[in-house]
């Protein structure tokens, strides 16, 4: 449920976690997904449904995304899991198909002038440590897009950035990226890998910084547990009218699992790939921050 700021909750004795309080920053809107085990996070949240994995050719998914419970539910201890599975016998081409969840904030967030804006979660991903075979094609995310996607915009125009993003291939890293698209091609991106203790729980956040009245001095950086890894300045995207949409424009959340096809960046799910709460993203809070 969207939290309100108020007092601790309380499940079964024990006190949920909730995001911290950063000094110089107010709490904007967040979740701590409180609510019974197979319940929906339904304030502030909608879950994308995909009946057709071909519509998602760009990344060559085969996942459905639905709206079961079995694939993205409540936990019942302050948890969200979004749970990928394998369902029976497809075709013989493709002798399974997967399904999964997709939520997407419904609000979408903005960093005023002179301000600096964070989003962040606290979450944790299937062990990729040792890049392990059995979790070939599972591709688990929290990420934010520009909310002009969602108003008729197209990607990458619109901006991406990628909070939390890793793959069997990069092992015990995480890849966080910013795409957009220049004015010479039609994408770009700025990329930067951080390792990270697998099967724990991290908290990853991006922040958009514009409290240098330069624009060209203004920033976004991604996090580890506080830790810096990776940070874009104005001067280096050099254009005034693209870090507008990639540093100023509103942003909306997603936390998703997605299943890799052939020419996916998560790379091809096998018969050996295993699904259910192993594959799992587990999430104890989202947040947004504005500097005050």
């Amino acid at each position: 449920m969207v939290a309100h700021l108020t007092a601790i909750l309380l499940l079964l004795g024990e006190a949920l976690a909730v995001p911290p309080a950063l000094s110089g920053y107010s709490i904007t809107w967040y979740d701590e997904f409180d609510g019974a085990l197979g319940g929906f996070p339904t304030g502030g949240w909608t879950r994308k449904v995909v009946t057709d994995p071909s519509s998602q050719n760009s990344n060559d998914e085969v996942q459905y995304y639905t709206e079961y419970s079995s694939d993205g539910e409540l936990w019942g201890d302050g948890q969200l899991f979004i749970i990928p599975h394998k369902k029976g016998l497809g075709t013989s081409a493709s002798p399974y198909y997967w399904t999964s969840s997709r939520f997407e904030t419904t609000g979408s967030w903005s960093c005023p002038a002179g301000k600096a804006m964070i989003f962040q979660a606290n979450l944790r991903g299937p062990d990729f440590t040792n890049n392990p075979s059995n979790l070939q094609g599972i591709w688990p995310a929290f990420w934010a897009k520009g909310n002009a996607c969602r108003n008729g915009g197209s990607w990458p125009d619109c901006g991406e950035w990628d909070i939390y993003e890793t793959i069997n291939d990069l092992g015990a890293n995480n890849q966080a990226t910013l795409h957009y698209k220049p004015t010479n091609s039609d994408h770009a991106q700025f990329s930067g890998k951080i390792d990270y203790t697998g099967a724990e729980y991290h908290t990853w956040a991006v922040k958009v910084d514009r409290r240098n009245s330069d624009w060209t001095q203004q920033k976004i950086i991604w996090y580890r547990d506080g830790t810096d890894y990776l940070t874009v300045t104005g001067s280096q995207i050099g254009n005034l009218g693209i870090w507008t949409k990639i540093a100023y424009s509103p942003f909306y959340m997603i936390l998703n699992v997605a299943v890799g096809g052939a020419g996916s960046y998560g790379g091809a799910v096998t018969p050996s790939t295993i699904d259910g709460t192993a594959a799992a993203l587990r999430i104890k809070w989202v947040a947004v921050y504005h500097s005050t």
